[in-house]
């Protein structure tokens, strides 16, 4: 007698199977969900502490320069010291130390202590050869953009009538002592600072969300801090050069000479511009260029003959780029401090 059952164990045209797959599904895709949420509070997480930060630098920026032209307002003999080269360089390595150094340090104790993130990769890179080309080919273009974009802003602005200006102060190197300073601020300290900061406490933390992710939202952070569109546009490329370097030898020293070389450039063509002159300070900088991109070929070369492959981690993420995106900006501080960001960036263009 049929008793409404199949020898499967389906009554009528329903199968108890197909109602339990059904469920399997809606279960995966709830559980999809719930870990995409988790994800988006982690990154939110990272983001939240990392712009905290960002609006610490800034605070402690202002702090330091208004202490400054508080006292010299008292004292008027301080404003007439601190305009020499000498003490103004001094002024800017405790200043990169204590806005920049500072705030970032404990986010990555805070980081250790929640288990965010572990150790800096200081150690030795994954292969000292393949990093050392990878260098080489770097830094003439890093270099070269630079200077492309440079005189790309200068013909925006003639174009739009604005004027992109800068709060670094202007600083004449007349006399070795100048030089040297100029080299541990301007070259040795930024290097390992920002470095340390950027490609190490903030984006090791999101290479488990994708590297690319983690170099493009490192790299656009490092630009927007700069806070002036004379540096922005350049360390925006720059930003994601360090970045791809640190990611692919596994270390942060590699982008830390890259760093260092590139501001050297900058620091040996303003002081041969102070001391000897334009002419002297033009042919420098030729021959320096000329350098860089024989040095680009020959890394061109090796890195070809060793015929090495090059690729990113695209982590453990389940999210798409725009929702990490949103994950990242939209929290509070993300917000505060892009705000201010953008309020200084502003303020620096003449209209």
């Amino acid at each position: 007698m049929n008793n409404g059952f199949n020898q499967n164990g389906q009554f009528g045209g329903w199968a108890s199977y197909s109602y339990g797959n059904g469920a399997e599904m809606y279960n995966e895709q709830y559980l999809k969900f719930v870990q995409k949420e988790q994800e988006k509070e982690r990154i939110k997480k990272i983001s939240r502490k990392c712009f905290l930060a960002v609006i610490m630098y800034v605070l402690i920026s202002y702090a330091m320069s208004f202490a400054i032209v508080f006292i010299s307002w008292i004292f008027p003999s301080i404003s007439k010291i601190y305009n020499e080269t000498l003490p103004s360089l001094a002024f800017e390595i405790l200043l990169t130390f204590l806005s920049i150094g500072l705030p970032f340090f404990v986010l990555h104790l805070i980081f250790k202590k929640e288990k965010i993130t572990t150790e800096l990769p200081f150690g030795t890179t994954h292969n000292r050869e393949i990093s050392k080309y990878l260098v080489m080919v770097f830094l003439p273009v890093m270099v070269l953009s630079a200077i492309a974009i440079n005189y790309a802003s200068a013909l925006f602005q003639e174009i739009l009538g604005l004027e992109f200006t800068s709060s670094v102060s202007e600083i004449t190197l007349k006399g070795g002592k100048e030089t040297l300073l100029a080299v541990l601020s301007m070259a040795i300290v930024p290097a390992i600072i920002e470095e340390t900061v950027i490609r190490g406490i903030v984006m090791q933390p999101l290479r488990k969300y994708g590297d690319k992710y983690a170099i493009i939202a490192s790299a656009l952070l490092f630009a927007v801090m700069h806070g002036n569109m004379v540096q922005i546009p350049y360390t925006v490329i720059g930003g994601l050069l360090l970045g791809y370097l640190a990611v692919i030898t596994g270390s942060l020293w590699p982008s830390i000479v890259l760093h260092f070389i590139n501001n050297l450039y900058s620091v040996v063509v303003l002081s041969v511009n102070d001391n000897f002159g334009e002419k002297a300070s033009t042919i420098i900088t030729v021959i320096m260029l000329i350098g860089f991109a024989v040095v680009g070929i020959i890394g061109t070369v090796k890195l070809t003959k060793m015929k090495y492959r090059i690729t990113l981690s695209k982590g453990n993420s389940r999210l798409t780029v725009g929702e990490k995106v949103t994950a990242t900006l939209k929290n509070g501080p993300a917000i505060v401090a892009l705000a201010l960001l953008a309020l200084i960036t502003i303020s620096n263009i003449n209209f």
